[in-house]
């Protein structure tokens, strides 16, 4: 889960700082701090928050199913971003489960952490296995059916399906 979790951070987070213009004196050529965000750029990076209902049950190490209200989350973030494009997330007193979707750099994933008997755990999906999810970059709808580890190698089978925003009946 470490692993993912630092590699979904890696692959999500850029850098900043200025190393100065070159002239070995540390200057540089900026006026400001902040760059200048055209409004209609600054639209575009909204995050768009969309409710879910969303349905999940783990066999294996740790045993369990819960429903809920739950959300996903698309946009708001720079065009170049290489991560993921929608976060499909569940989370109750105990559990919470997070779906990754594919981005142009990242193949998908899926996370999971659940308060059981023997404490906290977190799983992760192996990123071989993202090929099989079906999460949808869009934010509408989400099913996947994978073999999640712990660190310490503790297997899950889970069973996930988010619907996301209006549902036509």
């Amino acid at each position: 889960m470490l692993l993912s979790a630092f590699c979904l951070v890696a692959a999500t987070a850029g850098c900043s700082g200025d190393d100065g213009d070159g002239d070995g004196e540390g200057k540089s050529n900026k006026t400001s701090g902040a760059p200048s965000i055209d409004p209609k750029d600054q639209a575009k990076r909204t995050a768009k928050i969309t409710k879910c209902e969303a349905e999940v049950s783990t066999t294996g190490a740790y045993e369990a199913q819960w429903s809920g209200k739950a959300e996903v989350r698309t946009g708001g973030k720079p065009a170049d971003d290489t991560g993921p494009k929608a976060i499909y997330q569940l989370n109750d007193k105990k559990n919470s489960v997070a779906l990754y979707s594919p981005g142009s750099e990242f193949k998908g994933s899926i996370s999971l952490t659940v308060q059981g008997k023997q404490g906290k755990r977190a799983y992760s999906s192996d990123p071989a296995d993202a090929a099989t999810f079906d999460i949808d970059k869009r934010g509408k709808h989400a099913q996947v059916d994978a073999v999640l580890t712990s660190i310490s190698g503790d297997e899950i089978q889970l069973v996930a399906e988010f619907t996301c925003g209006k549902t036509k009946q």
